[in-house]
């Protein structure tokens, strides 16, 4: 056996080891951008549910502080009722507050219901922002006139 017969034939055995690690190059490839894409996709999910968590929060807050604004307009007499078209939160002088990180402006208005004398119609409006829109919910209620 000759010294050129050995070198072929460690050549060749070199030649298929590269050419093999070439197919497992592109395979490797192929699956970490198949991770980078899928962790993107996770990502882009990961925000919308966020943000949809975040409008659904603040719209139970609205919510919330409107029934409380509502109840403590009916625990008014008749006289303060009448003597207010309109209240701003709980009859202080400024209408915003903050909660759960979101800005609240809250107004209501007080008018006598049109078929009877003996109720007030209330309209209570809630105006908030959150991801970069504005949004509104309008709440009504019918309380008693008492003194």
């Amino acid at each position: 056996m000759s010294l050129l017969t050995l070198w072929g034939g460690c050549g060749s055995r070199l030649r298929r080891r590269r050419n093999n690690q070439r197919g497992f190059f592109l395979l490797e490839a192929l699956v970490l951008s198949f991770l980078v894409l899928g962790c993107g996709a996770l990502t882009v999910a990961y925000r919308a549910l966020a943000e949809s968590r975040a409008v659904a929060g603040a719209e139970i807050t609205a919510a919330y502080l409107a029934q409380e604004q509502n109840a403590w307009i009916e625990g008014q007499s008749a006289s303060y009722l009448r003597a207010h078209g309109t209240i701003s939160w709980r009859g202080q002088e400024k209408a915003a507050l903050e909660r759960n990180g979101t800005r609240f402006e809250i107004s209501s208005s007080v008018s006598q219901h049109p078929e009877t004398n003996a109720l007030a119609s209330i309209e209570t409006r809630v105006r908030w922002q959150i991801g970069g829109r504005a949004r509104e919910g309008t709440y009504r209620k019918l309380v008693a006139y008492h003194e």
